[in-house]
């Protein structure tokens, strides 16, 4: 094998083997930093959608990629993380971004009151009740019109002068959602993170281990829940409002569809889902009219095609490049040297048989 070879196989050898790391991050955050350089105040809207998303759906995959749970309610959460920062300000007149900071524990305390409940059923039954839970929730904000306005919800919610115009909104949910998931990788990267793994491998094995898994999936749920409530606390300095539909049950499938487009099995997955769900969700809605119905599809063959997720797919296709390389045919120059030590006594290929050999025997 030539040195030039040798290098084309190193290559793909890294490749791989290319895992998400701190350059792929750096280059997302890269990219997120100019992007309002190039777009006008609708894209940089929907950018800001897309970083609101990446949180919601990375809080999810606490639950789903990492403990096995499968939640609901999640939507409940991010609206009650909403409604934190506008009913503060709204009753008490208190500012904004305060809210802003109270949403992630008081919607965290929301989820670990109904995880008391919710944790007393397993599997589907699990699923189900969070269903029940989080549009009890719903109906609250829904009907007691005293408190959160019903189904006409909050607008006009007022903001620092600062962060008034579009593109500032934009870099300081930028700076959000990077605080956001470095707190949530740190976490996922210690042995609270393993043992959520663990759990989700096999729950109870892990409970014959000592691990009180009933706590850690109360921990999981908590964590998560504070989290959606912290992306709808992003949501209202985008938007400046809550409403009730925030909380329903189909905006809890929206992260669900999210992770399945990055995929669960890696912490960027939802990232990348949400990147791919927020321009693929712009650019269809503003071309055809049945929108749902091509969305739909389109997430569907994705998933369909990629179950593992669009970041396992293309691990898988870089590597699956890889294995042609190192199966292609090579034009190795020839080295004597490597020959059998016998070829030169076998007769040359298509030799008369009364031809003398190479060694001048008949």
């Amino acid at each position: 094998m030539n040195r030039h070879d040798a290098a084309r196989t190193g290559i793909a050898g890294r490749l791989s083997n290319l895992r998400p790391t701190g350059t792929v991050w750096a280059v997302l955050a890269l990219i997120g930093f100019i992007a309002p350089l190039f777009a006008n105040q609708r894209q940089t809207y929907v950018l800001m959608h897309v970083l609101v998303l990446a949180v919601f759906a990375t809080s999810f995959n606490v639950m789903l990629g990492y403990t096995g749970m499968v939640s609901f309610a999640h939507g409940a959460y991010y609206g009650v993380g909403a409604y934190a920062v506008t009913l503060l300000w709204i009753h008490l007149g208190w500012p904004s971004l305060v809210g802003f900071l109270l949403a992630p524990v008081i919607a965290g305390a929301a989820a670990y009151l109904t995880g008391l409940v919710a944790l007393r059923a397993v599997q589907l039954y699990f699923a189900l009740l969070t269903l029940a839970l989080g549009q009890l929730l719903f109906v609250v904000a829904f009907q007691w019109r005293a408190l959160t306005r019903g189904d006409d919800g909050i607008h006009g919610v007022a903001l620092p002068q600062l962060l008034m115009p579009t593109t500032n909104r934009y870099y300081f949910l930028l700076f959000a959602t990077a605080v956001a998931l470095a707190i949530l990788g740190a976490v996922m990267r210690s042995p609270f993170g393993a043992t959520l793994q663990a759990i989700r491998e096999n729950g109870e094995r892990a409970g014959f281990l000592g691990i009180k898994v009933k706590r850690y999936q109360l921990a999981s749920f908590t964590l998560g829940g504070a989290f959606a409530g912290y992306a709808g606390a992003m949501f209202v300095i985008m938007d400046r409002g809550a409403f009730p539909l925030l909380m329903h049950w189909t905006t809890s499938a929206e992260p669900i569809f999210v992770t399945l487009i990055g995929g669960l099995n890696a912490y960027i997955g939802p990232t990348v889902g949400a990147l791919i769900f927020g321009l693929l969700q712009d650019w269809i809605t503003r071309r055809f009219v049945f929108w749902g119905l091509i969305l739909g599809i389109v997430l569907l063959v994705i998933i369909l095609r990629m179950p593992g997720g669009t970041v396992e797919g293309v691990q898988r296709l870089v590597a699956w490049i890889g294995r042609r390389r190192d199966r292609a045919p090579r034009g190795e120059p020839f080295d004597e040297s490597s020959q059998p030590a016998d070829a030169a006594e076998r007769p040359r290929e298509g030799a008369p048989a009364g031809e003398p050999t190479a060694g001048g025997e008949r």
